[in-house]
């Protein structure tokens, strides 16, 4: 009976050992231009309700603030607005959604 509990507290050690030290040894996750994500905002959007498409078009604004493209017309529909984003000559690049829960910005394509 002793072995049994000295090997559950061995275990059990190890498995702490694992949950704190593994997330210590991870490579940050990289953006598509090689750089680091930060937290915070601005790298999924919002982290707060949209309510209104005016709402959904500034984050959009904000989101894309670096980069050379326009923004299409917002669609509404039950959980999120959905929109075009086009290079300068109108041709579309990407279709992305905005969630009304959360702000967060991420490609449909």
């Amino acid at each position: 009976m002793r072995k049994n509990n000295i090997r559950n507290l061995s275990l059990g050690a190890i498995f702490l050992a694992c949950m704190i030290l593994v997330p210590l040894f991870r490579s940050p996750v990289l953006a598509a231009d090689n750089e680091p994500r930060k937290s915070g905002q601005g790298n999924y959007g919002e982290k707060q309700k949209i309510a209104t498409e005016g709402e959904a078009r500034k984050a959009l604004e904000k989101y894309f603030a670096d980069k050379d493209v326009v923004i299409g017309e917002l669609v509404e529909k039950e959980l999120y607005f959905e929109a075009d984003i086009m290079d300068g000559k109108r041709k579309v690049i990407d279709k992305v959604i905005v969630d009304k829960r959360t702000g967060r910005v991420r490609s449909i394509y």
